[in-house]
């Protein structure tokens, strides 16, 4: 029986690593994809820098002690499962998905013909250091909303589906 779970590589001493791994780049990447919305919302500005550091710091040790444990058991599976951990989701996305059905109903409520356009302000971000970032999310039947919305000089649209677009909008 001990001897089984030696070849599954299942040994009670290393086998924490792969869900230490799930467990410390789950809010390392957390942090790094709702950093901007943070600041966002709470204008975090400079306290955002130790925010997101703290937990990156102890992601990348991890990582790296994850990797080269891995490498010298010769475990390629956990290998696998230690590089591919830090994977990452959009936060936009996610908060679209809440509040699309408050954002379908003020567009069922717009006046006038088809095609439709409408803007809500989802935010900005930046200082006087760095480049000013504006978020928008824009609902465009026609499916060309950077054709009236683009202001800066560097301006891109997020497809979100049912002619729904984040514009981000990039001063610098």
């Amino acid at each position: 029986m001990e001897n089984n779970k030696l070849e599954n590589g299942r040994s009670g001493r290393y086998g924490w690593f792969s869900a230490t791994h799930f467990g410390v780049w789950l809010p390392a990447v957390a942090m790094f994809d709702v950093g901007d919305q943070l600041d966002r919302l709470f204008g975090l500005w400079i306290l955002l820098i130790p925010v997101v550091a703290v937990p990156a710091l102890i992601a990348v040790v991890t990582f790296f002690t994850g990797l080269i444990a891995n490498i010298g058991r010769r475990r390629w599976s956990r290998l696998i499962s230690v590089v591919a951990a830090p994977a990452k989701i959009n936060p936009d996305w996610v908060r679209f998905q809440l509040t699309r059905g408050h954002y379908a109903k003020l567009v069922h409520d717009l006046p006038g013909p088809s095609p439709k356009h409408a803007k809500w302000n989802w935010g900005e971000t930046g200082g006087a250091t760095g480049a000013q970032i504006f978020y928008q999310l824009v609902y465009d039947e026609a499916d060309k909303p950077l054709d009236r919305e683009c202001n800066g000089s560097d301006c891109s649209a997020r497809p979100y589906g049912h002619h729904f677009f984040l514009v981000t909008d990039i001063y610098q």
